[in-house]
């Protein structure tokens, strides 16, 4: 009798502990399932307005423009590389088995053997050492490349997100300036109904309404394709972009007094990229005359010869192990084709400073044009600004002539749509006067550094 309970206290805790240990057991699975889980699922990006740096930053990871110019960059450095490892020794294992009847022949110029080995490298050649020069100096050209499609990138961006911004404002204006319209429409039907207006009045009511619907149209697709389009840029859905108003870094103030074009052409990608494509061109040009000069290879080989072959029967002192190295020294004498080919060469280094020349020029004459056309929309911009206080003015001044009684209803309604008109003309023209500064920013090379300081 006294077993029995000692035996269910046994097996109660017997069970219990098998209970703890599937407990334990779930819970380890459990929180490896979870670590799994998490691990696998990439963490998610935070919902919200984009601002320009993150856009800027998104851009150049999702670029295919910047994949392009880092790849030629790779490439470039390949190059170089393959150009400079002729120094070092090539080496190639092989076997030549075969049958041989009578005497060893060669098969595809090489004696048979059980195993061979050859070296070859080069030792001195003057026309390689400028080959070698002239691909370092494009693969350091090829950075220039990287900075110009960079700043053509975040130039897209600024211009993309810029335009997104100010159509955001337009767009809410000229909603505005279509509630006047439509509130004059319905005051000029009023009118005709109570005899007093024309129905030429509520025409040219309606056409008001219907050129402002047009441009709120336009500027709404215009909005649809600007996000679209900046989605791609940064790998987004364009249900995803959204700006956020006053991020972007204010702009420069561009004198007219400094040398724009002098700026440009010192610091501009392009330019520099031209200018080391020439120098490179003038390297390849005397590494291919210089390949008419005499030059010197490291060469060396090792065969196992085998007596099936017939080596001990036609030759006196037969070895199985044959090794031959020296120094193999070539002079050209007469080389017609390499001639031409160096000819070839000088006309394209030619070509490289005439194009590096015609580079100059270009970013001198554009910084010139964007330069003087600020000054222009900088004055545009500043009548449109004036037209449109004139016009909130004028709309102020509606209300003290309505209580007397010199302005009507209509009066009011035309001047708020007028207001509203003129304040989606200042947006246009602060896009364009932006639009020209950040053009300028990235012909003299300073657009990364406003759209990403450094700290």
């Amino acid at each position: 009798m006294s077993r029995k309970p000692v035996r269910r206290k046994y097996s109660v805790l017997f069970g219990c502990g098998r209970l703890l240990a599937l407990g334990a057991c779930v819970l380890v699975a459990s929180s490896a399932w979870t670590q799994v889980s998490v691990e696998a699922t990439p963490p998610a990006t935070s919902a919200g307005p984009l601002t320009f740096r993150e856009a800027v930053e998104l851009a150049l990871q999702h670029s295919g423009i910047m994949g392009i110019a880092n790849m030629n960059q790779w490439r470039s450095m390949k190059a170089y590389q393959e150009a400079r490892n002729h120094y070092i020794p090539q080496l190639t294992v092989g076997s030549g088995l075969g049958y041989s009847y009578g005497f060893p022949l060669t098969l595809e110029g090489s004696a048979p053997s059980v195993v061979n080995f050859t070296s070859t490298q080069s030792f001195f050649n003057l026309s390689l050492k400028q080959f070698i020069k002239a691909a370092k100096i494009q693969w350091k050209a090829e950075s220039f490349d990287v900075d110009d499609e960079k700043n053509a990138v975040i130039l897209d961006v600024a211009l993309s997100y810029e335009q997104l911004d100010s159509l955001t404002s337009k767009i809410v204006a000229l909603h505005q300036a279509h509630e006047a319209a439509e509130k004059g429409v319905y005051i000029s039907q009023q009118r005709l109904k109570e005899g007093v207006g024309t129905q030429l009045d509520v025409t040219k009511s309606q056409l008001i309404e219907a050129r402002i619907r047009l441009r709120a149209a336009e500027a709404e697709g215009q909005q649809d394709v600007l996000r679209e389009h900046l989605a791609k840029l940064v790998g987004l859905t364009p249900a995803e972009i959204s700006v956020v108003p006053g991020s972007v870094p204010e702009l420069p103030l561009i004198s007219q007094e400094d040398d724009y074009s002098a700026r440009a052409v010192a610091n501009s990608p392009s330019v520099h990229f031209a200018e080391q494509k020439a120098v490179a061109a003038d390297a390849n040009a005397k590494g291919e005359h210089r390949a008419l000069l005499p030059f010197a290879d490291l060469a060396s080989q090792y065969a196992y010869l085998a007596k099936f072959n017939n080596y001990d029967l036609y030759f006196l002192r037969y070895s199985a192990n044959n090794l031959a190295a020296g120094l193999n020294v070539k002079f050209p004498f007469l080389n017609s084709v390499q001639k031409a080919h160096a000819q070839q060469a000088d006309a394209d280094a030619i070509i490289a400073h005439k194009q590096a020349d015609l580079t100059k020029n270009q970013v001198s004459e554009d910084a010139l044009k964007l330069q003087r056309s600020i000054r222009q929309l900088e004055a545009a911009r500043d009548v449109a600004k004036l037209d449109w206080q004139v016009s909130q003015g004028e709309l102020a001044a509606i209300g003290p002539r309505m209580q007397t009684g010199a302005a009507t209803l209509r009066d009011e309604q035309n001047a708020e749509l007028d207001a509203e008109d003129k304040h989606a003309a200042y947006l246009d023209a602060e896009f364009e006067l932006a639009k020209a500064e950040l053009q300028l920013l990235r012909i003299t090379g300073e657009l990364e550094n406003w759209a990403i300081p450094t700290p």
